[in-house]
């Protein structure tokens, strides 16, 4: 019954809370029953809130037996990437050195969900500051839900680990290169990087600030709408922030409609999910769209991502470097990296932005042509969590709810 009740949708769940026929209360024991009886195999939470969670959802309770819904999130139970500050709840950026780490104030988006009435349920787990890959010296590797052999990528990997193997209703990621996509697609579930400014990031730990980006990873697109209007808008205390967002079911009409498409510059060695994305187009045209291939321009992308996540995030941690504490850091490799980009010329930083400014605008003129240009997410299904040296595995394939019944 709870897996039943688990797997289902925001959407469907906010129907039967504001009609009166599921409680937030039994909603949330629920999950928390689930994530106390699997995520010792999936390892996708750093720390579960039990009492916190209910009391929430008692108060939902009470506001919606009155009438007062907030939101369709009111009563639903999420969670949070763990580099999201929680007040008075410990908060590590996934690592050793930040173990005891307890916030006196909440984040911006924490406030939003919590406005709109949902129950924060979980800290969910990540990649050590946010570093890409999965692993983290304060909590074990996550396991993919679907396959608990190999990883839910990096470094939301808790977010998309929950969410797919449904412990929480919603979840929320960082996105600085990849990091929330990657992990929605490792794991079979809807996740939005959303638009640079679109999310405060006001309490939330820092990598790269002209780059980083907060969004929802949920069971649906719809979801993702769901979440993205509660977190989305202006506030003062991130000038980068912009105008709310609302969300609309209904796109309209599509017929007719443009998508670019990019092949050349994605290898997908894989039958399975060259399959997964040809079976995705055909949906698109039969709903209407009309394809035409394109074709990017010829430009340092990742360099000139690397240069400025490095620079950036070599800056913000600077403070640690001469702390001994950061001997603690589970990626010396990572270390090196931003002590080095710590100390590149000026001019190297400044060359990469007069470069990325230029792609930006061939961008701008690129979608000026369609309605959205698409491309697979990744080329190949989630990694082994522990690859073997040379012999490349087969991928996991998300085709049905996942299995958490295998040894770890």
């Amino acid at each position: 019954m709870h897996e039943d009740l688990c797997y289902q949708t925001i959407a469907e769940l906010s129907g039967q809370i504001s009609a009166g026929t599921l409680s937030p209360v039994e909603l949330t024991r629920a999950y928390i029953e689930r994530a106390e009886d699997l995520d010792a195999r999936i390892r996708s939470i750093i720390t579960l809130l039990p009492e916190h969670a209910i009391r929430r959802a008692e108060e939902a309770e009470r506001e919606i037996r009155r009438g007062m819904i907030r939101s369709p999130l009111h009563g639903i139970p999420y969670g949070v990437k763990d580099l999201l500050n929680t007040r008075g709840i410990k908060t590590t950026w996934g690592s050793i050195i930040f173990k005891d780490r307890v916030p006196d104030r909440d984040s911006a988006v924490v406030e939003n969900l919590d406005r709109a009435g949902g129950v924060l349920m979980a800290k969910l787990a990540m990649s050590e500051f946010a570093g890409g890959a999965t692993r983290s010296n304060l909590i074990p590797y996550a396991r993919n839900p679907w396959k608990l052999d190999r990883t839910t990528a990096g470094s939301s990997s808790g977010s998309g680990g929950s969410t797919s193997s449904a412990l929480v209703g919603f979840s929320i990621g960082s996105e600085t290169g990849g990091s929330i996509v990657g992990p929605s697609s490792a794991c079979g579930v809807s996740g939005m990087r959303t638009t640079y400014g679109r999310v405060s990031r006001f309490g939330c730990m820092t990598l790269a600030w002209s780059l980083d980006k907060l969004g929802p990873i949920a069971r649906s697109a719809v979801d993702c709408g769901l979440v993205l209007e509660a977190i989305a808008g202006p506030d003062p205390r991130d000038l980068r922030t912009s105008t709310p967002f609302r969300f609309r079911r209904d796109p309209g009409p599509v017929a007719g409609k443009k998508i670019g498409i990019v092949r050349e510059e994605f290898e997908v060695p894989d039958d399975f999910n060259r399959k997964v994305f040809a079976g995705a187009l055909d949906v698109l045209e039969r709903a209407g769209y009309v394809f035409e291939d394109v074709t990017l321009p010829d430009r340092p992308y990742a360099e000139v991502y690397n240069l400025t996540s490095n620079s950036e995030g070599g800056t913000f941690f600077k403070p640690l470097f001469n702390d001994k504490r950061i001997e603690g850091m589970y990626t010396g490799s990572r270390r090196a990296a931003w002590m080095a980009a710590s100390m590149l010329p000026a001019s190297d930083y400044l060359t990469a932005q007069r470069i990325r400014q230029l792609i930006v605008n061939e961008s701008n003129q690129q979608f000026s042509s369609y309605d959205a240009i698409i491309s697979p997410t990744r080329g190949s299904g989630a990694g082994l969590v522990e690859p073997p040296a040379s012999n490349r595995q087969a991928p996991a394939r998300p085709d049905a709810r996942p299995s958490v019944v295998a040894p770890c």
